[in-house]
Formats: structure tokens, C-alpha cells, sequence
């Protein structure tokens, strides 16, 4: 359909990875109180208890998968979680190792370890009452406690070990860990770039490696438990774990190549595949981990290109049982139903689309057409705008 057909009060909206947060807040509609539900049952008592859990959200375009995705990270991160937002438009993410650094590349690493030393300070050496910056532990220490430097350098080692210890975290991630700390806590503020490099996951020299007390760098084959580690480590440092959130998933299922677009062969699309069927039978065992990842449906509906023709995958998100109620526990979540289902959230998204003339833009889409303005218009959007008045029936398939 072209734009032109479209209704002025929608011709002018921008994609919704282009909003600011305080648009994204004020033009969300719930559908199905779906998110309302995944905070209920998944983000309140279950993912901040130790388990883990692997969603996925499917929608045609202009469904509003980008809105749910944005907004559910604004609300877990409201509730204390680490919510880091993935594009896979921009980023491959053929294997664990590269979903490891999409997710590491975001993490606030500096004040992640803060947060580490803040935790060793008041669970294992006592002083609860510490309330500075962790640059002055040091200084504030020797003179509010009269500690010798060569006793409180060996009492800081050992009570770093000892909480490290009652984590589970891999022994190259643990090791990582604890030099960092230990420096922090007696105030060394010059940290070297290796550190902060191989957390996020990108290949550093053996030198820096054996400062670093670390075998080897991230790769496939220890990345997954880099990623559980790290949520391990968020939730032992006052976080209530991970959310990792990937939009735009059925890239993989794209056979067109398009310049500056990750492009998957059968071979990494199947990489990918596995990656997640491992990501989900694993779920009860990566502790604080909660990933949610939305595509268009021709990443759950080809049979040659998309989850279906890897059938380990395909086995484990597909239930043959489909009833008139819908199954908010499904691990394949359906954006387009849920509006169907519910015409009153329908109504309420166009009345809030109508009345947010001026929508706060924060930054160009990262779609294969950054120029392009407006929503993509699908019969969700074709139908918003039927209920808002604005092009009647014309807009509907």
C-alpha cells in the first residue's frame, strides 16, 4: 500500500525504533495484557529465583513487535533487571559466541564490577555503613578503621574469594572477576583495556590474557557459559537478572542479500537454530536469564528457510493444540491474534496514535531503509487506523 493512502495522523508516525522513551511509554498498549502477564508469572518470582526462560514473539509488520520489545525492557528495567536490547537487523547472531558479545558489548562493565566490590564490602568484610564512591573504600578504611595496608590487602583477597566461591561462575569469568575487584577495592583506578575487552567478549593476547589469570578468550565453545555467568554475576550484584530482548529475527529466514543486512547460509541459519534449541533445554539451569526474541512470521511459517526446517528447534516452540483461549504460557506468542482477540486495545492504540501528533524521535531505524519514514502497515495498523475513523474499511485485507 502506498503511504499516500494512508491517514495523515499515521503517515506522519515514525518506526518505533525511532521513538524516545517517553513517547514508547505513552503510546504502549498491552495486548492481551500479555506484558503484564510475562511480568507476573516470569519476571516477578521465577526468572529473579534462579530459573531461566527462552520466549519467542511473532507479528506481521506494523504489529507492534518493536513497541512491546522497547517498552518490556523499560518495565524490566524499572524492576531492577539488566535489560539490554538486541537488533539483529545490525548484528549476526549465527552462534552463541556472537549473541554473547551482542549482549556483553552493552553492559555497563564499570559499574558492574562497582557493584561486584560494593557487594564484598558490606556481605563479607562488614561494613555496611560504607556509603562512597568504590574508589575511596581504600582511603576511607585506613582512616575510619586503622587497618595496616599489608593486613587489609590479604583480608580484601580472601573475602573476595570467599564471595566469588559461593557463586557459579565459570573459572576463567570468576578469575576475571576477582582481579578486577581486588583492584577497585584498593583503589587502583587505572584499569587496563584487556580487562573491560575480553569481558566483552573480544580477542585479547596471551600477555594480557595471563594478567588477566584467564586460559583462553570467548568462543563458541565457552560463550554460553560466559552468558550464564554474566547473569549470575547481575544478580549476585544487586540486579535481579538479565533480559536479553532481540528484535527482528526473521532476518535469518531471509534468502535476498542487502548491503550492510547479516546474511544467513543453511549452514549458519542452522548454527542459529541450535543455538537456541540448546538456549531452551538448558532453561532451567541458566539461573537469572530471561531472552525474549520477535520476528515476522516467515520466521515461524517457512518450511525451508525458517524455524521449521530445523525440526529440534521447531519441536520445542510449536504446540499442535491451538483452542479459542489463548495460552499466555506458550512459548510462541502471537501478536497478531492477541489484537484480534481484544478490539478494545485496538481502539485505544488508535486514539493514542491519533492524539501523539509530535512523537519524540531519538534515532533513525536500523532497518535495511534507515531513510524510510512511517510505520509498516499491516492489518493491525490498516485496523487501528478503521477504529480510529480515519479510511474506514478501504484499509482492511
Amino acid at each position: 500500500m502506498d503511504n499516500d493512502d494512508l491517514p495523515a495522523v499515521f503517515r506522519k508516525m515514525p518506526a518505533a525504533e525511532m521513538l524516545g522513551e517517553r513517547t514508547i511509554l505513552e503510546t504502549f498498549v498491552d495486548p492481551g495484557s500479555m506484558e503484564e502477564f510475562w511480568r507476573r508469572w516470569y519476571l516477578n518470582g521465577f526468572i529473579d529465583r534462579g530459573a531461566g526462560k527462552v520466549k519467542f514473539l511473532r507479528g506481521r509488520a506494523g504489529a507492534g513487535k518493536t513497541h512491546f520489545l522497547r517498552h518490556l525492557g523499560l518495565q524490566a528495567a524499572a524492576e531492577g533487571y539488566l535489560a539490554l536490547q538486541v537488533d539483529a537487523w545490525s548484528t549476526r547472531l549465527a552462534s552463541i559466541d556472537e549473541l554473547y558479545r551482542a549482549a556483553a558489548s552493552q553492559v555497563p562493565w564499570d559499574g558492574l564490577v562497582d557493584r561486584c566490590a560494593l557487594a564484598v564490602i558490606r556481605e563479607r568484610l562488614g561494613y555496611r555503613e560504607f556509603r562512597l564512591p568504590v574508589p575511596e573504600f581504600w582511603g576511607w578504611v585506613e582512616e575510619n578503621h586503622s587497618q595496616s595496608f599489608p593486613r587489609l590487602k590479604v583480608y580484601i583477597r580472601e573475602e573476595t574469594d570467599k564471595w566469588l566461591g559461593d557463586l557459579d561462575l565459570d573459572a576463567d569469568w570468576a578469575a576475571a572477576v576477582r582481579g578486577w575487584v581486588q583492584r577497585r577495592l584498593t583503589g587502583e583506578t587505572e584499569i587496563e583495556a584487556a580487562w573491560p575487552a575480553w569481558f566483552r567478549g573480544e580477542k585479547v593476547g596471551a600477555r594480557p590474557r595471563w594478567a588477566l589469570n584467564v586460559s583462553g578468550n570467548i568462543d563458541k565453545g565457552n560463550a554460553r557459559a560466559m552468558l550464564l555467568s554474566l547473569a549470575v554475576l547481575l544478580k549476585s550484584a544487586g540486579y535481579r537478572g538479565l533480559a536479553l530482548l532481540i528484535d527482528n529475527l526473521d532476518v535469518m529466514a531471509r534468502t535476498a542479500r542487502v548491503d550492510g543486512v547479516p546474511y544467513y547460509t543453511r549452514t549458519t541459519r542452522d548454527q542459529a537454530c541450535e543455538m537456541f534449541r540448546e538456549l531452551i533445554d538448558q532453561s532451567h539451569h541458566a539461573a537469572y536469564l530471561f531472552i525474549v526474541a520477535a520476528g515476522a512470521p516467515e520466521l515461524f511459517e517457512n518450511s525451508k528457510t525458517g524455524f521449521p526446517s530445523y525440526p529440534a528447534l521447531w519441536s520445542r516452540i510449536w504446540s499442535e493444540v491451538v483452542t479459542r483461549q489463548f495460552d499466555r504460557f506458550a512459548d510462541l506468542i502471537d501478536l497478531d491474534r492477541l489484537w484480534q482477540l481484544d478490539p478494545a486495545d485496538r481502539a485505544r492504540l488508535a486514539q493514542m496514535w491519533r492524539d501523539c501528533r509530535s512523537p519524540e524521535v531519538e534515532r533513525p531505524p536500523a532497518g535495511p531503509s534507515p531513510e524510510t519514514w512511517g510505520l509498516e502497515w499491516s492489518i493491525v495498523r490498516r485496523t487501528v487506523a478503521r477504529a480510529a475513523g480515519e479510511g474506514g474499511d478501504r484499509f482492511v485485507r
